[in-house]
């Protein structure tokens, strides 16, 4: 929820809002049903009884005095009075008792978070189906979720999309573009996009296909590096030092503290690091292979694979010696044959040895 509009919201229910402020926000509501609903959900909180208790116990002559807000008395008198104060003044403790009621994401899950705070536990199975926030539409299934609004008229208030360690997922955004996105990872988009381009934000590590739209382009901002795109498919790692691979189409890449763009042919990656790109062909195979749950390696240190296992897995990964961190290993991990026969291979061609115990991996 916007802070301004929360705060009318607030005045309106302890009824010190002005007739211009009350004008105001009927007219955001009848213009954005969302508001209406959250309005509606604040004003029912503010009768439940544990509501009522809290503000029958603010100090009203305190926060009067705190406050320097110059309220109109409202006719039912000196509780309502302080109430308004209090809710200005305390909003961040009231509002745990006024704002609309949500049910924690389960920790570990995935978390579609709205732009008005409202959290969706996307791993819940129950709450496949689709979901009406304002004039779009969210399509919510076990493995995937989908925003439709070719109406073009949502709002383009940022959500986010958190993938935790252990999970993947695919994200279809208003205008088409397929992002799937891999283990603790994170992405921040608009509901839709309305303006002359499109953007979005990235942490950890996804794979766009961006529909084409020559009008708009397409631009992901992760860490220190833009990527421009118009219509193109390309996995960004920004893990570490950020690494974008193309897969096809074209990109145009440009370092935050640089001026230097580069622009990318399909089967070439760059890295940015120190304020520099470097370009290299990289192998599909290794790039793209977790995609279907697949982690090639070839001469990979332990300690680089750790931090895939700390990400597929959701297993902390200890070392007791530097030694067992430069371990050169070449071979693959899958999702699908498990952590436990990797271990096992590992401890009979390296000879390493290891313990798991309570969610933590420790080489010795």
């Amino acid at each position: 929820m916007i802070p301004h509009i929360e705060q009318l919201m607030l005045e309106k229910l302890s009824g010190c809002i002005s007739a211009e402020d009350d004008a105001d926000l009927l007219q955001m509501m009848e213009a954005h049903p969302e508001f209406k609903t959250v309005y509606k959900e604040l004003e029912q909180r503010l009768g439940e009884p544990v509501a009522q208790e809290y503000l029958a116990h603010l100090d009203e002559d305190a926060l009067w005095l705190a406050s320097r807000h110059k309220f109109k008395k409202h006719r039912s008198g000196k509780w309502m009075y302080a109430a308004a104060a209090g809710i200005l003044l305390l909003g961040s403790s009231l509002l745990y008792y006024l704002q609309p009621r949500v049910k924690p994401a389960t920790p570990g899950g995935i978390v579609l978070q709205l732009a008005n705070g409202q959290q969706i536990d996307l791993s819940d199975t129950t709450k496949a189906g689709t979901l009406k926030v304002g004039t779009a539409e969210i399509h919510v299934s076990g493995k995937s979720v989908t925003y439709d609004a070719a109406n073009g008229s949502a709002e383009m208030a940022m959500n986010v999309l958190r993938v935790p360690a252990g999970k993947d997922y695919k994200l279809v955004l208003a205008d088409g573009t397929e992002v799937w996105m891999n283990a603790k990872s994170e992405i921040r988009f608009p509901m839709a996009f309305n303006g002359k381009t499109r953007e979005v934000t990235v942490s950890g590590e996804a794979f766009f296909s961006v529909k084409q739209d020559p009008a708009r382009p397409f631009i992901v901002h992760a860490g220190d590096v833009s990527v421009n795109v118009l219509g193109t498919a390309f996995n960004i790692n920004a893990y570490a030092s950020p690494r974008v691979a193309l897969a096809s189409g074209k990109v145009a890449l440009k370092g935050k503290n640089s001026e230097q763009v580069i622009q990318l042919s399909p089967g070439y990656e760059a890295v940015y690091n120190q304020q520099l790109f470097s370009i290299d062909a990289f192998d599909k195979r290794n790039t793209l292979g977790w995609m279907e749950g697949k982690y090639y390696f070839r001469h990979a240190t332990l300690k680089d694979i750790g931090a895939v296992i700390n990400r597929w897995f959701d297993i902390e990964v200890e070392f007791d010696n530097t030694t067992a961190e430069k371990l050169d290993i070449t071979g693959i991990l899958t999702k699908q044959d498990g952590l436990n026969d990797f271990l096992d291979n590992l401890d009979k061609t390296t000879g390493i040895k290891y313990e798991l115990k309570n969610g933590v991996l420790r080489f010795r």
